[in-house]
């Protein structure tokens, strides 16, 4: 990483890799400029470093077997992440991967030369998209195995009718994450809506969690149910 975080983004980051490494999805909500995408890049280091390790120690098995054709690739496998973004940020996200990790490689996936070969976009590290593209390019994206998705300004999808809400639930990802300064913008609905993305029934169904929490806290300010859903 060609940065120095500072203490707090530290912190974030190992929480970020303590997700990471017990499969959990997780809403990093710094508010806007304590450098949630530079945390994300230290992470996103961190999983490629981890991807490579666990390639070369399966590489290093197969070599025990005389007659296996050992694959050498594994450190050049990419990391397979797709981050969906406001179209504002896309060149400040590229902007950011190449200054502070030079080593991961970038593709933008945006305008009407974007690629639709899935085995071009699966050379690249890091793919850069907007809500909207990713709406329209569902059929392509859905058929791509990715290591994470990431989700930028994510109360993009606090709207759990919307289109692009349905349509990101269906992409596949072994890891999910948010980055919202502003997770909860008008109801508790639009955090069931972010975390049913990152930790599906974490909350349960909507019906549930309105009669469990929104209903009690919002209409009755019922504290024990504010305790038990901060505890979740």
């Amino acid at each position: 990483l060609q940065a120095n975080l500072r203490p707090y983004q530290v912190d974030g980051v190992k929480w970020l890799i303590h997700l990471y490494n017990h499969s959990l999805g997780g809403c990093l909500a710094d508010d806007m400029g304590l450098g949630k995408t530079l945390q994300t890049i230290a992470l996103l280091l961190h999983v490629k470093g981890e991807k490579a390790r666990q390639d070369a120690d399966q590489d290093a098995l197969k070599q025990l077997d005389l007659f296996n054709n050992v694959d050498q690739s594994g450190i050049f496998k990419t990391l397979g992440c797709l981050i969906v973004l406001p179209a504002s940020l896309v060149f400040n996200w590229r902007t950011e991967i190449l200054k502070f990790a030079p080593i991961l490689s970038v593709y933008i996936h945006t305008g009407s030369k974007r690629q639709k070969d899935i085995r071009i976009l699966n050379r690249y590290d890091i793919i850069l998209t907007t809500y909207q593209t990713a709406l329209r390019d569902a059929d392509l994206l859905e058929e791509i195995d990715f290591e994470y998705i990431i989700l930028d300004e994510s109360q993009q999808i606090k709207n759990r009718e919307s289109k692009v809400f349905k349509s990101l639930n269906g992409f596949r990802s072994r890891y999910k994450l948010s980055l919202s300064g502003t997770p909860i913008e008008n109801s508790l609905s639009d955090l069931w809506s972010q975390m049913q993305f990152i930790n599906p029934n974490l909350l349960g169904s909507f019906s549930f969690f309105k009669k469990e929490f929104l209903n009690p806290i919002e209409k009755f300010g019922d504290e024990e149910k504010k305790d038990r859903l901060r505890t979740l």
